[in-house]
């Protein structure tokens, strides 16, 4: 099949494709957060430990290292609708896997271990290529001026399943097997996108060299992208300890307060990607600028804050901004690439997120035990560091495709 021209899908179409594109990226979301919630779950039915559950969670994040890439440069070439309801259909698969291991309770370890790292092989795999196939589908069928949007759209979209996905977490303590059979069906949410299988009507689609992520038009990006989440992710890991210190918290308290301030996040992102974006009428640039300045004065009112109104704040402004980051730098990215290299370069800033929420986890579990407050201030330095870039980063070779 051939793309619709651009200008014949009217922008009522686009809309809708972009809300329907964001119900299902929803799944990913849910089954981000919902698994994390289960952890306890899946621990006590396996007769798993939390070294175990650390290398299913492994074995995931590298399938989905490598899969991001790859299902953004085959989207477009098996139509984009279809890839997404594939993908789906394998999320399902391995999602279901994984619940009969539950129903089935305690085997044996190697059994146990096996059906884990399995499933969350296939799931990484899998939902690694749904966010780069939906983000190359908006960029060939979305004008350039509203890619912010659309892309603000889908990331709302993904925050709302993170945020279902808590609270239907929070519901396992009533009744754990509707949080479960809501775990395994989740990813039938990517068939409410649409149906249309779009592919790029393009000579230099079958003969160019893959898209590398060391290509210069791409790279910088890239590193803002990982420069952020790798912000974002020392922040996230290390909010629970460092709400129970700055507020003399006990655990319980400090587990409380922590998804109460998460949630807090979540909502304020999705608010700002949903009302406020759609409005705004800036430059890529601008808004990758703006959200970061919001992230650093988020970052420095947490470190003085001392009470919950301004820890509040600062959340909401270090939540607002990337809401306002994250799809400026994805649209950016979008518009130095042609039309059959989006869903390549899609993936490969999948992967630069995941690489730098790893390396968040992991730089912030370290700084904490240096100094409680030194991730505020990793965050707000690799925050600089992607100003920097987004600052300096020449005009030249973008492309208004």
């Amino acid at each position: 099949m051939i793309l619709e021209p651009i200008a014949s899908i009217s922008s009522s179409k686009k809309t809708n494709m972009a809300q329907r594109l964001a119900l299902g990226a929803m799944s990913i979301g849910f089954g981000q957060s919902a698994f994390i919630v289960l952890v306890p779950l899946v621990m006590a039915r396996l007769g798993l430990t939390t070294f175990d559950m650390g290398l299913g969670v492994a074995a995931g994040t590298f399938a989905f290292l490598i899969g991001a890439p790859l299902w953004g440069s085959t989207g477009g070439r098996v139509g984009h609708g279809r890839m997404i309801r594939m993908l789906g259909l394998a999320m399902l698969g391995a999602q279901a896997l994984l619940v009969a291991q539950l129903l089935a309770g305690p085997t044996a370890y190697g059994i146990a271990m096996t059906g884990l790292i399995v499933s969350r092989l296939i799931y990484g795999f899998a939902a690694a290529g749904v966010i780069p196939t939906a983000q190359a589908w908006l960029a060939g069928t979305v004008d350039v001026g509203r890619r912010q949007a659309a892309f603000g759209l889908l990331s709302a979209g993904l925050n709302l399943g993170r945020l279902a996905g808590s609270l239907a977490g929070a519901a396992a303590a009533i009744a754990a097997s509707l949080t479960v059979a809501l775990f395994m069906l989740a990813p039938l949410f990517l068939w409410l996108t649409p149906k249309g299988a779009a592919k790029p009507a393009t000579s230099v689609e079958a003969g160019s060299p893959r898209l590398s992520p060391l290509d210069k038009r791409i790279l910088p990006l890239l590193l803002v992208g990982a420069c952020m989440t790798a912000g974002f992710g020392q922040v996230q890991i290390m909010l629970g300890p460092l709400l129970q210190w700055k507020l003399d918290l006990d655990a319980a308290q400090a587990t409380a307060a922590t998804g109460a301030a998460l949630a807090l996040v979540a909502v304020t992102m999705i608010v700002g990607q949903t009302l406020v974006l759609p409005r705004l009428r800036w430059s890529e640039r601008s808004g990758v600028l703006a959200g970061i300045g919001l992230v650093v004065a988020g970052m420095a009112c947490l470190t003085i804050a001392n009470t919950y109104g301004v820890g509040a704040l600062a959340l909401v402004a270090t939540g607002f901004g990337t809401a306002l980051a994250t799809p400026a730098y994805t649209a950016w990215l979008a518009r130095r690439v042609d039309i059959h290299e989006q869903g390549a370069a899609a993936g490969w800033l999948s992967s630069a997120h995941i690489v730098g929420q790893t390396a968040g986890a992991l730089i912030g579990g370290f700084a904490f035990q240096l100094a409680p407050e030194l991730p505020l201030v990793g965050c707000a330095g690799l925050a600089l560091a992607a100003a920097a870039i987004a600052a300096t980063l020449e005009r030249r070779g973008e492309t208004q495709r």
